[in-house]
């Protein structure tokens, strides 16, 4: 699946729609009260479906006149003539009955992304309805329809005419669009973040669901989001890349959204991990305390997440890129977003159907918009470029994981006495390390473990922040310390303590002990050191270091690890290809899209509220973006 043709790269670069949002700081006002804009629809169908928009409507203020109920089908997949009659044309009756649409004949500019036309809508002219929720029971995705001939100048990869539902509804604002094809996003952040405004709600509505594989854990991620908005989101995140080094490859685009993403969080001082490895994170890998998570690119929900020991926060955030993410999103163990939702995400997105790389969120631009304090609706609205497409998304619309100034959020923790206040003081400390001030950060730590004594967060995180700034010997002291005051049952925290360790005694030239702790991870998490690659790690430094007598783990692992290489080279005789079993797109396939990407409506917005702050280049070795 996903690519990108050279010639489309030359039309986006030409249109200014690749990279990143203007490099100034963020708006002084986020515009109006967003709950006021908002309908909620509900299936009278479904037994739970009512009771979940009344709980979210409560949730968010939302007045009894704004939960509207439909009887459609309960099915996450439905027909074009089932999304027609039973869902967007009742809808429709609605808000015009109520006078919430008011239509008038206009012309759009080259609507249709891979067609030259201009089109003759009916555009609304006024529409109080900026976001609309689809409680669970509302279907989730509409069937190809193989009546519909699309033009054959249309692109055979842009011809589909199956849809994620939401991104349908999206365009109830337009009347005359054709059925096929994809729809040019005039929200699309392609030159800054900025809120959502009547000039956008005049095109489009920003249609998220509150779905789940259970009706309880919608209930939660409901919840988790008004609590988290209290303070803000706190945690670790984390970004999974296939690290592709080859700069003209389709694909490459992927893995530079989430480095780029990284790096916005790393400047906003939240402490970051990058695992870069071609294949997705281990399992073993012990990530913890997720406050937001991006990677890519496998069928299920894999790697660490397969594992209860693998904890999200409150207000967790997370995406995976796949081409069919969201095929179903009321399942625990299938594809991504249900089981993601499953083990404590609050938000997330994904595919129904191939949408093709580039038509996917761009993650970057995602996090430009949640760090900027905008909603969950607009920071994904914006990541998007097309409509009338295969994307979901999938949590609270009005989720503000970052709803104030990071200060004024600081002051609201330590008022409320807030659980939370150790990352919001770690972070304040890492913001200090970035901006280069030593003896600051030094000051601030030494605070920070006076405030928070034997606390494991907070040594950690200091400890982090010291390895960060070569201060290998403080760096070890904490992380030995804490690794003292942890329990039997703490075994996640104590494998990437003894992981940090050995990597710090590493750096520091310390062979003896960065040995012993390569030995004891090696005992004591026998699957971990070979899932992780520890195992490989540490037979490579002793090799390095000329040290042939091995302590005991370690020489059982080499002698393991040999009789593998033998076994596998046996094997890969006898080896089949495996089966595919649906078919996604070329490599081919993704090289044609692109010539349609770049092309998008001329639209002027009236409103300029400047864009977040740029983050300062990484100190690895980042892509280059195309």
């Amino acid at each position: 699946m996903f690519s990108l043709s050279p010639r489309l790269w030359i039309l986006l670069l030409a249109l200014g729609q690749v990279g990143q949002a203007e490099n100034l700081p963020p708006p002084p006002s986020l515009g109006p009260d967003l709950s006021a804009h908002t309908v909620v629809v509900f299936n009278r169908a479904d037994p739970d479906s009512q009771s979940l928009a009344n709980t979210y409507a409560k949730a968010r203020s939302i007045p009894p006149d704004r939960i509207l109920g439909l009887d459609c089908p309960i099915t996450e997949e439905i027909t074009r003539a089932e999304f027609e009659t039973k869902i967007r044309q009742p809808l429709d009756e609605i808000f015009v009955a109520r006078g919430w649409l008011k239509r008038s004949e206009t012309i759009l500019p080259n609507p249709i992304l891979g067609l030259p036309d201009n089109l003759p809508v009916q555009q609304a002219q006024e529409n109080p309805i900026w976001i609309m929720v689809l409680m669970r029971g509302i279907p989730l995705k509409i069937a190809e329809d193989t009546t519909v001939l699309p033009p054959d100048a249309l692109m055979v990869q842009l011809r589909p005419n199956a849809a994620a539902v939401d991104s349908e509804l999206a365009l109830l604002p337009l009347r005359g669009l054709p059925t096929y094809g994809l729809v040019s996003n005039p929200y699309f952040a392609d030159k800054r973040i900025r809120p959502f405004t009547q000039f956008f709600a005049n095109y489009l509505i920003m249609v998220c669901r509150l779905d789940a594989p259970t009706p309880e854990i919608v209930r939660r991620m409901i919840q988790d989001a008004v609590d988290t908005e209290k303070t803000e989101l706190t945690g670790r995140a984390f970004f999974d890349i296939r690290t592709i080094e080859k700069k003209d490859d389709p694909y490459r685009m992927g893995d530079d959204w989430i480095e780029q993403a990284s790096v916005l969080f790393q400047a906003r001082g939240f402490d970051i991990e990058i695992d870069r490895k071609p294949e997705v994170a281990s399992k073993w890998i012990p990530w913890d305390q997720i406050a937001f998570y991006a990677g890519w690119y496998t069928w299920n929900c894999e790697g660490p997440f397969e594992l209860p020991t693998t904890r999200f926060r409150k207000g967790a955030i997370a995406y995976h890129i796949h081409s069919f993410s969201a095929d179903t999103v009321r399942s625990e163990t299938k594809n991504w977003v249900g089981p993601l939702l499953a083990h404590g995400v609050t938000a997330t997105m994904g595919a129904v159907y191939e949408p093709y790389l580039r038509f996917t969120p761009d993650i970057s631009l995602f996090v430009s918009g949640l760090l900027s304090g905008l909603t969950f609706a607009e920071s994904a609205y914006q990541s998007q470029i097309a409509l009338s497409w295969m994307v979901t998304f999938v949590g609270d619309p009005l989720y503000r994981p970052f709803p104030r100034n990071f200060y004024e959020n600081l002051d609201a923790a330590q008022t409320a006495k807030s659980a939370n206040l150790p990352w919001l003081r770690l972070r304040k400390a890492r913001l200090l390390a970035n901006s280069g001030s030593i003896a600051e950060t030094r000051t601030a730590i030494n605070l920070l473990l006076e405030d928070f004594p034997k606390n494991k967060i907070i040594m950690e995180g200091c400890g982090d922040i010291y390895r960060d700034l070569n201060e290998r010997k403080d760096a070890a002291q904490l992380y030995e310390e804490e690794l003292d005051l942890l329990g039997e049952k703490e075994g996640t925290d104590r494998l990437r303590l003894l992981m940090k360790l050995a990597e710090v005694f590493r750096r520091d030239d310390k062979t003896k002990a960065a040995l012993e702790i390569y030995e004891k991870i090696a005992q004591e998490f026998p699957d971990a050191n070979r899932g992780t690659g520890m195992g490989d790690r540490a037979l490579s430094f002793a090799s390095g270091e000329g040290i042939s007598d091995l302590p005991p783990a370690l020489l059982a692992y080499k002698n393991a690890v040999e009789e593998a290489q033998l076994a596998a080279a046996v094997a890969k005789a006898a080896a089949q290809p495996p089966v595919q079993i649906k078919p996604e797109a070329t490599a081919a396939d993704q090289a044609a899209v692109l010539k349609a990407a770049g092309s998008r409506p001329s639209t002027q917005d009236s409103t300029t509220l400047p864009a977040p702050p740029q983050a300062p280049k990484p100190t690895t070795n980042s892509p280059t973006p195309p």
